[in-house]
């Protein structure tokens, strides 16, 4: 059945908070419905279950990152010199931040709570890690490609990238609550550079 639109937001918008703050298992769907200001059977309205609504969250969050991901990772290992191809790097680090600041409280979800469980955590959790790998193996088959990375196996590096990405911004965005854009950005591509054996 279809509603308001504002309606349905306001129930997801809540999900997230209360997700956040009390954890999935723990949260009920009176607690999401109490802090939407909707009754319950408005939530039935939308959605079948808690599991539904963290579903569709964590589809949207995915969708979102496939499509700015694939649009700005494109180019990462592109260029004609070995400049080139640091700036478009320096690019794509910068805009991967952004995309987990601008859905903080998404990822927190995920990264906390889709680790440590089975079933739904591990399925949703498992399609972001296949589509991460899939995306960043493209960017390093290319670079190899290009003659800009001496590496042999472009699925190892794809991991061992997503973990770098992954942990650090967990890390710094989610642990310390804190991070110097800049110097993290420096970091993470001088890391990467030197892990694939970037000829400049």
């Amino acid at each position: 059945m279809e509603g308001e639109p504002r309606t349905r937001e306001a129930l997801v918008q809540a999900a997230v908070n209360i997700f956040q703050q009390k954890g999935f298992q723990m949260t009920r769907v009176s607690d999401i419905v109490a802090a939407a200001g909707v009754s319950q059977g408005t939530f039935y309205n939308y959605f079948r279950s808690k599991e539904i609504i963290f579903r569709e969250i964590c589809n949207d969050f995915m969708e979102q990152v496939r499509e700015r991901f694939v649009e700005r990772t494109e180019h990462m290992f592109d260029g004609e010199t070995s400049d080139e191809v640091r700036t478009n790097l320096h690019t794509v680090i910068r805009d991967v931040f952004a995309i987990y600041q601008e859905n903080l409280a998404v990822a927190e979800l995920l990264f906390r709570e889709g680790i440590g469980n089975g079933g739904l955590f591990k399925e949703i959790y498992e399609g972001i890690l296949n589509l991460f790998l899939e995306l960043i193996r493209e960017q390093v088959e290319k670079g190899i490609e290009k003659g800009f990375l001496d590496i042999d196996d472009p699925e190892m590096a794809s991991v061992f990238l997503f973990g770098l990405f992954e942990r650090a911004l967990f890390y710094y965005l989610l642990v310390r609550k804190e991070m110097d854009s800049d110097k993290l950005e420096n970091g993470l591509a001088d890391f990467i550079l030197k892990g694939l054996s970037f000829k400049e």
